[in-house]
C-alpha cells in the first residue's frame, strides 16, 4: 500500500534528505558557540526539549465545552549532558564552562533539533569521575530560548513597566470582585465578613513577620491592617473599596528588607493557605447537591474572596522582585522560577474553582470569569520573568567546588573571595546554609557554592 505524503511536506522532506533517509542520517554535530564566538564541540547521549503553552480555558454556564484563549508559549528548554573525553578532556570541559558563563545569547547546534539561539539557564554541573570513569568530563546544563529584547517597543524603565502592570491588575481585580459577589442580603454580608476576616488573619500570620523586618513597612502594614479590621463591617458592603484595601495590605510586606527568597516563600505559603481553605473549594461544598439559594450565594462569594487574596499573593511576589536588588545570577533565576510556579499554581486552582461553580445555575451571572484581572496579572508576571532573565546576564554566576580536604571558613573565604571580612564570611556561610560544626570546620567532600 502506498503511503501518501501530505501536501506541502515535500520541502520538509527535501530539507532532511528525502523520505528515504533515517533519523540517524539527520543527526548533526553537537556544539555551542558562546557570545564571544568561541565554538566548542561535545558528545551526547539522550536529548530532550520541553515547552509550555500559556493558554487559559473559560467556562460559561448552560454551555457545554470551554473557550480556550491562546496566549502563546514559553521558552523552549534543552537539557543536555555534554561529554568530553580523551587526553585533553579536562581542558575542553573547562573551556566549555567558561563559554557557558559568558553573558549574552549564544548559539546551540543541537544534534537533533537544529541550530538555536539560546542562553545557559540555571545550574551548571561538572563531574570528573577520576576513579571509575577516568578520561572523561561530563558537564550538565539547560539551554533556554530567549527573546533578543525583553522590551522591544518600550523605552521606559522595566521596573516601572512591571509596577504599571500591577497597578492595572489592582484596578481589574477590585472591579472583578465587586462585580462577582452577591451582597444583597445581610446574611450574605455576614458570611463574607467571616471569610474575609479569616484570610486577613492568614495575611497577618504569614507576611506580617516579613513586614516586621523594616520599621517603615511594618508601620504601613499595621496601619492598613487596623484600618481594615476596624472598618470591616462597612467595607463588606463596599466590595470595591474592600478589594483595594486587601491589595494594599497584601503587597505592603513586599517592600521589606527581608531576603527575596523569604518574601517569595512567604507569599507562596499564603497562597497555599488560601488554596487549602474551605472557602477556596467550591466543588466540595457543592457535592451535597443542594440548591439552597443561601448556600449557593455563600459558596460563590467565598470563592471570589479566595480568588482576590490568591491573586494578590502572586502580586506580592511580583512586587517583591521589583523592590529587590539582586546580587547573583542564581538568585535572579530562582526568583523567576518561583514567580512563574506561583502563577501556574494559581491558574490551575482558578480553573478548577470556576468549573465547580458552573453547577450553580441560579447564580450563573456571578460565575463567568471575564479574565481581565488574570490577564493583567499574567502581563505583570511575564514582564517580571523577562526582567529577571535579562538582568541575570550581568550578575555574578554560581560556581561549585568539592573540598579535597578539611577546611575552615576563614581559609576558604580567603581562597575564593580574597577576603576574610565579616561581610564575606557571612555571605559564604549563608549562601551554603552552614550551621553548627560546619562553621568551625568544613569536612572533606562537601560541595561549596561561591560567586565570582
Amino acid at each position: 500500500m502506498a503511503i501518501g505524503i501530505p501536501p506541502g511536506a515535500g520541502a520538509v522532506l527535501d530539507l532532511f534528505g528525502g523520505p528515504g533517509s533515517s533519523w540517524e542520517d539527520r543527526l548533526r554535530e553537537a556544539a555551542y558557540t558562546s557570545p564571544s564566538g568561541t565554538r566548542i564541540k561535545f558528545d551526547y547521549e539522550q536529548v530532550s526539549r520541553t515547552v509550555k503553552r500559556r493558554d487559559t480555558a473559560f467556562s460559561f454556564p448552560t454551555l457545554d465545552g470551554q473557550y480556550v484563549q491562546q496566549n502563546g508559549h514559553g521558552s523552549r528548554r534543552y537539557p543536555l549532558r555534554c561529554f568530553f573525553w580523551g587526553r585533553t578532556h579536562d581542558l575542553e570541559a573547562t573551556a566549555f564552562e567558561a563559554a557557558l558563563l559568558e553573558n549574552g545569547i549564544g548559539r546551540l547546534e543541537h544534534p537533533l533539533y537544529g541550530p538555536i539561539d539560546v542562553v545557559p539557564f540555571g545550574e551548571i554541573t561538572r563531574r570528573d569521575d577520576l576513579k571509575r570513569q577516568a578520561n572523561q568530563s561530563v558537564v550538565e546544563v539547560t539551554f533556554w530560548t530567549t527573546l533578543r529584547a525583553v522590551y522591544p517597543q518600550s523605552q521606559s524603565n522595566p521596573r516601572s513597566e512591571i509596577l504599571g502592570a500591577l497597578a492595572g491588575f489592582d484596578v481589574e481585580a477590585a472591579q472583578q470582585f465587586a462585580d462577582s459577589t452577591d451582597l444583597a442580603t445581610e446574611l450574605s454580608r455576614v458570611n463574607l465578613k467571616g471569610t474575609i476576616t479569616g484570610f486577613l488573619d492568614a495575611v497577618a500570620g504569614v507576611t506580617g513577620a516579613i513586614a516586621d523586618t523594616t520599621t517603615a513597612v511594618n508601620k504601613e502594614f499595621r496601619d492598613i491592617q487596623s484600618l481594615v479590621n476596624r472598618g470591616i463591617d462597612e467595607l463588606v458592603g463596599k466590595p470595591l473599596l474592600l478589594a483595594q484595601q486587601v491589595s494594599n495590605l497584601t503587597k505592603a510586606p513586599a517592600r521589606a528588607l527581608a531576603g527575596i527568597q523569604s518574601r517569595l516563600d512567604g507569599y507562596q505559603q499564603l497562597a497555599e493557605k488560601i488554596f487549602g481553605s474551605n472557602a477556596a473549594k467550591p466543588g466540595d461544598a457543592l457535592d451535597i447537591g443542594t440548591s439552597l439559594q443561601q448556600l449557593n450565594t455563600r459558596v460563590s462569594n467565598d470563592f471570589h474572596a479566595s480568588d482576590l487574596f490568591a491573586m494578590n499573593a502572586v502580586g506580592g511576589s511580583v512586587a517583591s522582585v521589583v523592590n529587590n536588588q539582586f546580587a547573583t545570577k542564581p538568585e535572579a533565576i530562582g526568583a523567576a522560577d518561583s514567580v512563574l510556579d506561583q502563577f501556574d499554581a494559581l491558574v490551575a486552582w482558578r480553573d478548577g474553582g470556576f468549573e465547580a461553580l458552573e453547577q450553580i445555575d441560579a447564580l450563573g451571572a456571578y460565575q463567568i470569569d471575564q479574565g481581565q484581572a488574570l490577564k493583567e496579572l499574567q502581563r505583570a508576571v511575564s514582564l517580571t520573568a523577562g526582567f529577571l532573565i535579562e538582568i541575570s546576564f550581568s550578575l555574578v554566576p554560581e560556581r561549585r567546588i568539592v573540598l579535597d580536604r578539611d577546611r575552615t571558613v576563614l581559609d576558604l573565604a580567603s581562597e575564593l573571595y580574597g577576603s576574610v571580612s565579616d561581610e564575606r564570611l557571612t555571605f559564604l556561610i549563608n549562601s551554603n546554609n552552614l550551621t553548627g560544626d560546619e562553621i568551625l570546620e568544613l569536612p572533606r567532600g562537601k560541595t561549596i557554592v561561591y560567586y565570582t
